[in-house]
């Protein structure tokens, strides 16, 4: 009963959030149908699954809306082999979402029990060509560096060098900066080139604010 509401959910939500949103990839779409996201969010919020809508994990975490998401992944043009770093992605929704499009696919989270979760939840989908990592996210991933594009599922207020350090020349990184006065934040694309990044704004969008990328706070505690 439940798996028939949510599979007209998720058709819905496809055809009246995604593709109304100008998002027209195929693969994209077809990833957005095929993925069952119920399945990477915390129980009590499932009413909420498929609405137009983030969904809260924690007073400072949510998960950012799907048409979002699947606007963002457009403007990237992944490809088949890329090496992809996602910052930030929770349970691992957007990991599974992109790893049906592209090689391989890491996520980084700072919450060891959910990377855990979210990890359990990748193998019983049988999405191999991906995982989650734990880490600060700020730090990203050195040891599987270098990647063709990283996303920041967020948004920051700066991006450290040391995360730039990690994609390939010629590479893309792409997030959502907001100013600290800002209502409205910009989702950008960064290429890199000679070592340095260019950006270059692609259209207005809102998440809330990583507490790793915020400048007004360098105090972040991570517990290894």
């Amino acid at each position: 009963m439940y798996d028939k509401f949510f599979d007209v959910s998720r058709k819905n939500m496809v055809n009246n959030q995604i593709i109304t949103n100008k998002v027209v990839n195929p693969l994209i779409i077809d990833a957005f149908l095929s993925i069952q996201k119920e399945k990477f969010i915390p129980k009590i919020k499932k009413s909420i699954v498929y609405s137009d809508s983030e969904i809260a994990f924690n007073k400072e975490r949510s998960m950012i809306k799907s048409f979002l998401l699947a606007k963002m992944i457009e403007f990237s043009k992944v490809k088949q082999n890329d090496s992809i770093l996602v910052i930030g992605c929770l349970s691992g929704y957007s990991v599974a979402i992109i790893s049906q499009f592209s090689g391989y696919v890491f996520g980084l989270e700072n919450d060891l029990t959910m990377v855990k979760e979210a990890n359990t939840i990748l193998s019983n989908m049988a999405c191999h060509n991906c995982s989650i990592n734990y880490g600060k996210l700020s730090e990203g991933l050195k040891k599987n560096m270098p990647f063709d594009k990283i996303f920041v599922e967020g948004s920051v207020e700066f991006i450290p060098n040391n995360i730039i350090q990690q994609l390939k020349e010629g590479g893309e990184i792409f997030a959502i900066f907001k100013e600290q006065k800002s209502i409205v934040g910009k989702y950008k694309v960064g290429l890199k080139y000679e070592g340095l990044v260019s950006y270059r704004h692609l259209f207005d969008a809102n998440a809330k604010l990583l507490k790793d990328f915020n400048l007004k706070d360098d105090s972040y505690d991570f517990k290894t």
